[in-house]
């Protein structure tokens, strides 16, 4: 009996032996694909707006020159999109903080850190981070040789326009009034708030007696103004501010404005008046990636020929110029990552 058993068995491994042979090999499993890691990237900005400023100013001209560049190199949509100018940049900026930046006077710039603005309800914008400065900018107090209007004081009883509302040049208007004792709503026969082209038609037609604008030499509407009272038997002319003005002015808002010299050959004046000058800076959000502000500023330094290209006022902007602001807004950590790099600032 046992040795039956035993033999059952000994046919029955046989058996499994056959069978497995006559099996298909099982075929390998196809392993699951396992995701490539995706390496950590600085967020990309695919489209970036630049807030810039009026017609017939330079800040449209020279936004737009910096949208060119990165359309071109860096293959992003860019736009310069026109504004008021520098308070309704920083809005728009404050709004939009992911894919716009702004250019602005520091004077505006300086007052909205500060919570001055009443266009933020006088609340600190401790977001704005500089990117570099652009140019010096002269203010022009502008008339007629005719006027009678020789400085700041003899604007009393006038018609003035103190430039658009909100704007960079408003800002800079009503600082040089209050430093002279004067208050547009209460001084001046009629009180106009409007942007460059406008004042300067309105000037021409008799409209006004005076307009602020703050603006680079040459700015194309002051220019054109000149040509047009010429060819009317007229000739334009530069209000003066007194040192004693500069002085107030300089005492109310330190370092944000120096003395300069409206010269009589750029607009072919009578004669050199003296004016104050303040900075323009490039500006944008805290938030903004790092990376994105590094490649931006480092890109239009290496393409600065080609900004140049499309304002006299552009050439100010140099590597050494772009850190001339030495105020209390900081500038952003990828200016001064490129700014290091170059030797600019340790």
């Amino acid at each position: 009996m046992a040795k039956k058993g035993a033999i059952t068995i000994l046919v029955l491994l046989a058996l499994a032996v056959v069978f497995a042979g006559c099996q298909q090999p099982e075929q390998p499993k196809t392993p699951t694909p396992t995701p490539t890691p995706t390496p950590t990237a600085t967020p990309q900005v695919t489209s970036l707006t630049i807030a810039s400023g009026t017609v017939g100013g330079v800040y449209i001209y020279y936004c737009s020159g910096m949208a060119s560049i990165y359309s071109k190199y860096l293959g992003i949509s860019a736009n310069a999109v026109q504004t008021k100018a520098s308070v309704d940049n920083l809005l728009y900026v404050s709004r939009s903080p992911g894919d716009t930046i702004g250019i602005a006077l520091i004077k505006s710039v300086n007052d909205a850190w500060y919570g001055k603005l009443a266009a933020f309800e006088n609340k600190p914008q401790d977001w704005i981070r500089v990117l570099w400065v652009t140019y010096k900018t002269p203010i022009h107090i502008v008339t007629t040789s005719d006027s009678g209007i020789k400085t700041v004081y003899d604007l009393k009883g006038k018609r003035v326009s103190t430039g658009a509302p909100g704007s960079g040049t408003e800002i800079d208007a009503f600082a040089i009034l209050s430093a002279a004792g004067l208050d547009a709503s209460k001084d001046f026969s009629v009180w106009q708030r409007l942007g460059a082209k406008e004042s300067a038609d309105a000037l021409l037609d008799g409209k006004i007696d005076a307009y602020f604008w703050s603006g680079t030499i040459p700015t194309a509407s002051v220019s054109e103004l000149a040509t047009n009272l010429k060819q009317r038997g007229k000739q334009i002319a530069f209000v003066a501010i007194p040192d004693d003005v500069v002085e107030k002015l300089n005492e109310n808002y330190p370092g944000l404005y120096v003395k300069d010299v409206m010269m009589k050959e750029y607009y072919e004046s009578p004669e050199d008046v003296q004016t104050v000058s303040t900075l323009n800076v490039i500006f944008c959000h805290k938030d903004l990636p790092e990376e994105f502000v590094y490649t931006l500023v480092k890109t239009v330094f290496e393409h600065i020929d080609e900004l140049y290209a499309v304002h006299p006022a552009a050439k100010q902007t140099t590597l050494q110029n772009a850190m001339l602001y030495k105020g209390d807004i900081p500038y952003h950590p990828g200016a001064l990552k490129y700014y290091r790099e170059m030797g600019v600032t340790k």
